[in-house]
């Protein structure tokens, strides 16, 4: 189950991509913190580091794909398009604690204008059992009226929780000072089994 893994990731990064820019890529550095606030459950939190330059991406997350677990994840950035531009991230997880596995995934950034479309997408292979095995999807489409403010919907599909919905939908609002971002989304809005996230952000 391992051998497509390993190639697949080798197959990323053996992909050449033809630098925009002739300047030597800076590393950038963002840190993630996410509260979920579940009524009648145990809340949880769930935070995430970013390192990326032009052409590389690193990311760790914790209680991500599973709860008491951690992801390790390497990929190649490929950026695209002028007026419509394009962000697409393919990369590669080791994944450790409650649940032990190997998981590619892809990160999807797409703008224009005010407008733009995020998605990231994971399948999580358990060194246990097949059974464990789970496919994540999460993607927002949102808009930003003035500078400070983001805001859209959102739908996931995740093994965290159980609600009565298999794709979670929701609403969602950022708020952007200087490198700060702080940010609440609010899933199934109009069903008996809404949750919300509170989340802070920081670039340096």
């Amino acid at each position: 189950m391992t051998r497509p893994l390993v190639v697949l990731l080798l197959f990323f990064f053996s992909l050449e991509l033809r630098a925009q820019d002739p300047s030597p890529s800076k590393w950038k550095f963002s840190a993630w913190a996410e509260m979920f606030i579940l009524p009648g459950e145990q809340d949880y939190f769930n935070p995430t580091f970013y390192a990326r330059t032009e052409k590389l991406h690193f990311e760790a997350r914790y209680n991500y794909e599973d709860v008491n677990t951690a992801s390790l994840w390497v990929g190649r950035r490929f950026l695209l398009g002028e007026s419509v531009k394009f962000i697409v991230v393919p990369m590669a997880a080791v994944v450790v604690g409650n649940t032990n596995g190997l998981s590619p995934g892809l990160e999807l950034e797409i703008s224009w204008k005010k407008f733009d479309f995020y998605s990231e997408s994971e399948h999580v292979f358990d060194f246990k059992t097949q059974e464990n095995n789970f496919f994540y999807q999460y993607g927002e489409l949102a808009i930003r009226p003035i500078k400070p403010i983001r805001a859209g919907m959102m739908v996931q599909r995740t093994r965290l929780f159980e609600t009565g919905r298999e794709l979670q939908r929701g609403l969602f609002g950022e708020y952007y000072l200087g490198v700060f971002r702080a940010g609440v989304f609010w899933f199934s809005p109009f069903d008996e089994s809404h949750y919300w996230i509170a989340s802070v952000s920081v670039d340096f």
